[in-house]
């Protein structure tokens, strides 16, 4: 395959999409767009200056127009948008795109028993099999486990701990370890793929920025805030919650099944010790979790 150089990026206004946008540029290997949609509330201005800001309706004429010389296309759009990658794959094919980069960037999804935790990994698998049947057809793809986003997920109490109120859910025993990555990460290693066409062709990239588990991240934020307020749960009655959140429709289930892929012992969340790490391939090293944690902390002015 050869180099890719010029790249599209769909979803830049997302929770990820401006810090890869921006790895993107900072590369200085590429010629970079972005693809925003007619519909949507987010402004052109916004974006950084001096990028090409193609508008579509996603309909096949408009999207296989902005696609129209583009080499790789890289997908942050949001969850609740998943399946409209089809759309954008079908018009990779017929624009003569080399890669696509679905919307992954989190769990493991290929293991069998975290899509049965997460039915919603299903949506991620689906787009994964398409990719697959289109690779034929002259475009391949690269998936990226990253595992939760850390420093983001940490902030917004994700993780099971709310840093303001110092208070922390800790799942079962709290010493199941999980694999996790840093949007700076996360970021570096969409690039390092598009640096790396022919070494990450037709599979998932796993990434981290450490493996630790709740255990450890509450004994740094013990040595950084002080005493915390902890609760024990359970992360099978988490899987419980969520389930029942799906058979009602409730679009509040995604978060406690998502949680639940991170602490479950089914879940394949420790994928460094599973499957081991992709990082060297991408130009990644590891990162300190105390370091992070501490950076994280002081967004709160505590």
């Amino acid at each position: 395959m050869s180099d890719i150089k010029n790249v599209i990026v769909v979803g830049a206004s997302g929770n990820l999409g401006p810090s890869i946008l921006q790895a993107i540029l900072a590369s200085r290997k590429f010629n970079v767009s972005i693809l925003k949609w007619s519909g949507g509330t987010h402004s052109s201005s916004s974006y950084p200056a001096n990028i090409p800001v193609i508008t579509t309706d996603y309909s096949p004429a408009s999207l296989e127009a902005a696609f129209k010389g583009q080499d790789a296309v890289v997908s942050v759009i949001a969850g609740a948008a998943l399946g409209e990658q089809k759309k954008l794959i079908d018009a990779a094919v017929a624009s003569g795109v080399k890669r696509f980069i679905p919307s992954e960037f989190g769990s493991n999804t290929e293991n069998k028993e975290a899509q049965e935790l997460v039915p919603v990994f299903s949506r991620k698998v689906e787009i994964k099999e398409y990719l697959e049947r289109n690779k034929d057809r002259g475009l391949t793809w690269t998936g990226l486990v990253v595992g939760p986003v850390f420093d983001r997920s940490l902030k917004l109490g994700f993780l099971g701990f709310d840093i303001p109120s110092r208070r922390a859910t800790i799942y079962d025993k709290g010493d199941r370890r999980f694999t996790a990555s840093t949007l700076a990460q996360v970021a570096s290693a969409v690039v390092g793929i598009l640096l790396n066409p022919v070494e990450t062709a037709n599979k998932f990239m796993y990434i981290g920025s450490f493996t630790t588990s709740q255990t450890e991240i509450l004994q740094v934020l013990k040595s950084i805030l002080g005493d915390w307020t902890v609760e024990q749960a359970s992360s099978a009655d988490l899987v419980d919650i969520g389930r029942e959140k799906v058979k009602r429709r409730d679009s509040t289930a995604i978060r406690p099944l998502v949680t639940a892929a991170m602490y479950h012992e089914k879940s394949g969340s420790d994928y460094e010790a599973e499957l081991g790490l992709s990082n060297d391939l991408l130009g990644l090293t590891k990162e300190d979790l105390e370091q992070v944690i501490k950076e994280t902390v002081k967004e709160f002015s505590l």
